[in-house]
Formats: structure tokens, sequence, C-alpha cells
């Protein structure tokens, strides 16, 4: 499994993005997202947000370097924050080790048959944001910081949930 950081340098010595970066300068690394899945081809997807217009590039990274087009901001009304690449001393592999460790001793009768990966700054800090998809009809979100792999916050959300 390719890391952020292998990814991430990929990406930015490519042609494709080093023309489009000479365009947008003022756009910063915002996130990383990668879904682990023996039926998915392993891609990263890493965001860059542009402070002008609150839109993102994304780019998939993989054997080729595809730039996406500009989208929307995905967010609740806050500035999307800048991730810090330097801060990021938790690799993908342990970070899905820490939450494989942290399903099986509190969740051990939810196992995932999908993995939903995102490094993303968010207010209460830059985090590996991992969603495991449940065999039990439910979601695993557990968020760990990026820099010291200490588990931030974990909650089982039922996808069948309905409010009253």
């Amino acid at each position: 499994m390719m890391e952020f950081r292998e990814a991430l340098e990929k990406l930015e010595s490519s042609e494709a993005f080093k023309r489009w970066h000479q365009e947008n300068k003022e756009s910063y690394l915002s996130h990383a997202f990668i879904m682990v899945d023996d039926s998915v081809k392993e891609e990263w997807q890493i965001g860059y947000a542009s402070p002008k217009d609150e839109k993102i590039t994304t780019f998939d990274v993989s054997e080729k370097i595809l730039k996406n087009p500009e989208s929307e901001a995905f967010k609740d009304e806050k500035k999307i924050l800048p991730l810090h690449v330097k801060k990021v001393k938790l690799t993908l592999k342990d970070a899905l080790l820490e939450a494989d460790k942290l399903q099986k001793e509190k969740y051990s009768a939810h196992s995932a048959f999908k993995k939903i990966v995102i490094l993303q700054n968010l207010e209460l800090g830059q985090v590996w944001n991992i969603t495991y998809v449940t065999n039990t009809f439910k979601t695993l979100n557990m968020k760990f910081d990026a820099e010291t792999g200490k588990v931030l916050k974990h909650e089982l959300i039922d996808f069948f949930r309905v409010d009253k």
C-alpha cells in the first residue's frame, strides 16, 4: 500500500501538478483520501483548497496522476484548514493498525468490510479520520491524532437510525 508521503511526493513531482500549481499558487493542501477495500483499486485522492473561491481541486494518484475538475468544498460553514505535512508522523499503515486494535477491543461484533480513510485538519487537530463500514449495517468512525497516534474520538453509528 502506498503511504501518504509517497503519494504526495509522486503528485508534487508530476508535470500535471506543476502546471496546475503555477496557476494556483494560493491553493493549499487540504486533505488526502484513500479507500481500503480489496475490490477497489488503490488510489489516493489528494485535495487542494483555493482560499479565494473556496473550491477544491483533487488529484488521483495511482500509477498515473489525474487532475479532477474543481468542485465545491464540502464543509459546514467553517474554513477549510490546511494540512501540515510536517506534523503527520503516524503513517497510514500504523493508523490502520491502531484502528483495527480499537475495533477489536471496543467493537468486536462489528467487523469492517470497507475502510474509508481521510487525512485532514479539523478543529480538534490534524487527524486520520477512519470510517469502517461494518457487517452489522453500522459505521465505526475513529479519529487519531496524525502526529501522536492518540485516539481523539470514536463512535458507532447505525446506518438506519431514524431521528424522531
